[in-house]
């Protein structure tokens, strides 16, 4: 802030500039200019104006009214007039008033004139060094914005269409993992005949994707939408957690808090607040939920921080009885967040490129849109999204879709009146990593009806937990997303049934799948019943078990143990290539190997048969190596069920 920039113009600078002026003031130049300082000083700007005009008819070289003119005008907020006295009065005064410089950059930064800014902030950076903080965010602002419009990136946004957008206000878009369902807040000033209501109401609306394209929005409807504000919200990858904001609440903490719903039987739960560390006595809003479920991130102006909104992260501490995940361990995201303000985070389904919002980095002016890579193994700084993404105006509250093609935003570009729900692809450059997704339905074989399992997703690599999915945390269903460069193990199990293994490879760094949907089908455990063992890996032309397989040989050990009156047999099968001996041998060697394990980790030997079975029994064409991968296998069969006797 200026502050009283006239007191301290006219006053410090005045006696170098008489010395300067060609022409020796007359007294009555005199007295009219420190008349007119005191009327500006006691609040008459009128009279401060008029009387600062009568100086500069007298004497047009008088440049300490210029620039307390310009002074006048920066209070009352006129640009134009304050930037014309500036310019009059560096023409004159040329170098002895540096500050003017500063202030007219920041005039034409503001005004999107770029290239003038940059000339002048660069004259000031001449005159006078070192530079504050807050000069130096100018200058390399201003350099920043003159190479992005030099260099704009391709952006097409295109109007999400009628069936989202009205005459009211639409805004924050959030999506679901399948980019199928669209969560947005809509401002409702009209009542159903079109007369304005006395108050405002923010709520919720979802507008759904089918195959012929986005169907008309309708409310959420309560528990979460109610006769108070609801927004800021983000919805989970699987469409099971919604997150959003709540002020002024009877069970609020702050002024503004986070708040929880979860779907459950196709139905959203009374929203309940997240309590503390997530919310404080201060200001929290803007969620976003990883993918996992694990990290939820959102701003905040609460003490500790390193400015005056920050981002910042909690992490997922349990589940409630109820289904509701617990969450703490809060911290602040300090390589991200700056004097100014950062906030709208958005953190996308790879867990590592967060996008959000700032006023301090460099940028176009206001508020502009960055992303970040949170990747450990190596240190970034925000990447601005560019010009014509961002412009001199507040740009905020994006979101980029699972695939990372395409990004959700709000602007008040011509549309179906006020602010509007806009889409656009995303520049390379600013593409997250790839992220496909595995969504799965969980029935009885036998009944053919939803049942509940335990879901588990692995990263094989070191047998790390990705995700797990309670039976009381599911309806049956389940989407995980999958972010490339891992090799990920999935698991369902349920008492009384067979348990269930998928393997999705993604260990190419740029390699996504298709997006899968399955029907999972569980057998309840009968003698004779057989399940593929998925997660089960051996080194080439060896029985040497692979330290991938680690995850799966200790779901079979759970499962044994659950299940004491089991006996089964591991069988192993090869592809068609090479001869049959051999193959009977390495399946023979391969099963052996796997019985091996699971007695040195508790498994009577007595309930575990092996058996090689070589290329007898495949289960698809050995013509081609997708049908060859798929019968290389191991599998696991009930041979006696000693308890059920």
């Amino acid at each position: 802030m200026r502050g009283l920039i006239f007191t301290i113009i006219l006053f410090v600078i005045s006696v170098d500039c008489i010395s300067q002026n060609n022409n020796a003031l007359n007294k009555k130049t005199e007295t009219l200019y420190n008349e007119a300082k005191s009327n500006a000083q006691a609040g008459d700007r009128g009279k401060a104006i008029a009387l600062l005009n009568q100086v500069l008819k007298i004497d047009p070289q008088y440049y300490m009214a210029f620039f307390g003119l310009a002074d006048i005008y920066h209070e009352t907020k006129e640009d134009q007039l304050e930037k014309d006295a500036l310019a009059n009065g560096l023409s004159i005064c040329k170098d002895r008033f540096p500050n003017g410089y500063k202030f007219l950059a920041e005039l034409l930064y503001a005004e999107a004139a770029y290239t003038d800014a940059l000339k002048n902030i660069d004259k000031y950076n001449s005159l006078k060094k070192p530079l504050t903080i807050e000069e130096n965010r100018l200058l390399e602002s201003c350099r920043f914005a003159v190479k992005a419009i030099e260099s704009p990136v391709a952006f097409h946004p295109e109007n999400a269409g009628n069936a989202i957008n009205t005459s009211e206000d639409e805004y924050w878009p959030s999506l679901n993992g399948e980019a199928n369902a669209l969560v947005f807040t809509r401002l409702i000033t009209q009542d159903k005949d079109g007369r304005k209501i006395a108050y405002p109401q923010e709520d919720f609306y979802v507008s759904r994707k089918d195959s012929s394209g986005w169907q008309k929005a309708v409310p959420l409807g309560p528990p979460v939408n109610t006769g108070e504000n609801e927004g800021a919200q983000c919805i989970s990858a699987d469409g099971r957690l919604l997150f959003f904001t709540g002020c002024g609440r009877p069970d609020g903490l702050g002024s503004c808090d986070i708040y929880m719903s979860v779907r459950q039987k196709g139905k959203w739960s009374e929203p309940v607040n997240l309590g503390n560390p997530v919310n404080t006595s201060s200001w929290e809003s803007q969620p976003s939920v990883s993918a996992d479920g694990r990290l939820l991130y959102f701003t905040s102006n609460r003490k500790g921080g390193k400015g005056k909104m920050d981002i910042w992260r909690a992490e997922k501490l349990g589940v409630s009885p109820e289904g509701f995940p617990v969450y703490g361990k809060v911290i602040n995201m300090e390589s991200i967040n700056t004097r100014g303000n950062e906030l709208s985070p958005f953190i996308h389904a790879d867990g590592k490129s967060l996008y959000f919002a700032s006023d301090f980095w460099p940028g176009m002016g206001g508020k502009d849109l960055f992303v970040i890579s949170l990747d450990s193994t190596k240190r970034s700084i925000p990447l601005n999204l560019g010009y014509p993404v961002n412009t001199n105006a507040n740009e905020e509250g994006l979101v980029v879709e699972v695939s990372g093609d395409r990004a959700w935003y709000t602007a008040n570009n011509n549309g179906f009146g006020g602010r509007d729900i806009f889409t656009f692809l995303l520049p390379e450059a600013l593409k997250p990593q790839p992220v496909s997704w595995v969504k799965g339905t969980v029935i009885n074989k036998k009944t053919r009806q939803l049942i509940f399992p335990e879901i588990v997703l692995n990263d094989l690599a070191d047998n790390k937990l990705v995700q797990h999915l309670y039976p009381f945390e599911n309806d049956g269903e389940f989407l995980f997303c999958l972010p490339s460069g891992h090799n990920y193990g999935l698991n369902l199990s349920k008492e009384g049934y067979l348990f269930h293994s998928e393997n999705f490879n993604l260990l190419e760094a740029n390699n996504r799948y298709q997006p899968l949907k399955l029907i999972i089908e569980l057998d309840p455990i009968e003698t004779g019943k057989t399940t593929i063992l998925k997660n089960i890996f051996f080194e080439t032309d060896s029985s040497s078990l692979k330290p991938e397989s680690k995850g799966q040989l200790g779901e079979i050990v759970v499962f044994m143990k659950t299940n004491p009156g089991l006996v089964i047999e591991i069988g192993g099968h090869t592809d068609l290539q090479g001869s049959e001996e051999y193959n009977l041998i390495l399946s023979r060697k391969r099963a052996d190997a796997v019985v091996k394990s699971l007695v040195g980790s508790g498994v009577p030997s007595t309930r575990l048969k092996s058996k090689g079975y070589g290329f007898s029994v495949p289960v698809a064409d050995n013509g081609d190596e997708q049908g060859r991968a798929l019968n290389r296998r191991t599998e696991f069969k009930i041979l006696e069920n000693k308890l059920s006797k």
